[in-house]
């Protein structure tokens, strides 16, 4: 399992509450059958979805074996034609970030 945050981020004007096109596109979007074409991507699950509304933010959690086919699953999906992205690693505060600061201390 390897995790990966992707962060979005959109300015107010492309927004799907303040833009109709864009807002057909995401109902469109949710709307569809995105678990048939996660394989393709080779996106294991959708873990969570994180929105801020007014922050015009959003985080997405996935378990994927490659974070470019992500970068094109967005691409491909129109997330991208109006997001501002990061594909990130991610790692669990128990599994990872303990672990590693207990070695580099010697704790």
């Amino acid at each position: 399992m390897s995790l990966y945050g992707v962060y979005g981020s959109h300015t107010p004007e492309a927004c799907p509450v303040n833009n109709r096109k864009i807002a057909e596109m995401l109902i469109a979007f949710a709307k569809s059958d995105i678990a048939s074409v996660l394989g393709k991507y080779k996106i294991n699950a959708v873990i969570g979805q994180y929105h801020s509304a007014l922050e015009h933010t959003f985080l997405w959690i996935v378990d994927a074996q490659d974070p470019h086919l992500i970068q094109q699953f967005c691409i491909d999906t129109g997330i991208a034609s109006f997001n501002n992205l990061k594909i990130v690693p991610l790692i669990t505060f128990g599994a990872g970030v303990i672990p590693l600061i207990t070695k580099i201390h010697e704790l």
